[in-house]
């Protein structure tokens, strides 16, 4: 957090208030004594990779998060740069980063970054007539970390 605040040329405050304006949200998860689980009074940078190790959640959702979980629980992350979920309504979301050991800076690699990651979404999808894959093959390209409807045919079919 500290970084992105240097980066847009504001001066970090030693402490921020309790309140709204508090970057931090109202609740936190410590996850140690340098990293947290934590709100945010901004939409920016949540689900992304923008801080050096925090994890920023919207605020009904950490709210959610610290009331449930008790203190001493396990966190463990994973690596894992391709996401799918089915929704009960038959909607497939698709959410693709870019792997953590991705160096934009070797453009040769981009290829067959391309096509490994193609392959291991292949192997994720349910097999259904409903995804369009020229949006996966969007999300494969663009990697924007966001999850998004794979199925938007589903969508129109329905509210027919």
């Amino acid at each position: 957090m500290r970084d992105e605040y240097i980066k847009r040329g504001e001066v970090l405050p030693t402490i921020f208030p309790a309140g709204s304006n508090n970057p931090m949200g109202l609740y936190a998860l410590y996850l140690g004594r340098n990293y947290a689980i934590h709100g945010t009074n901004s939409n920016f940078g949540i689900g992304l990779r923008v801080t050096r190790g925090c994890i920023r959640l919207r605020p009904k959702d950490i709210e959610f998060l610290f009331k449930a979980v008790p203190v001493g629980t396990r966190v463990q992350f994973i690596n894992e740069p391709i996401k799918s979920t089915v929704e009960s309504n038959g909607m497939q979301y698709l959410e693709i980063h870019n792997p953590l050991s991705y160096d934009k800076e070797k453009n040769h690699q981009n290829a067959s970054l391309f096509a490994h990651l193609k392959k291991k979404v292949q192997s994720i999808l349910i097999d259904d007539s409903n995804i369009d894959y020229k949006i996966v093959n969007e999300a494969l390209k663009n990697r924007s970390g966001i999850p998004i409807n794979i199925t938007p045919n589903l969508l129109k079919t329905k509210n027919k």
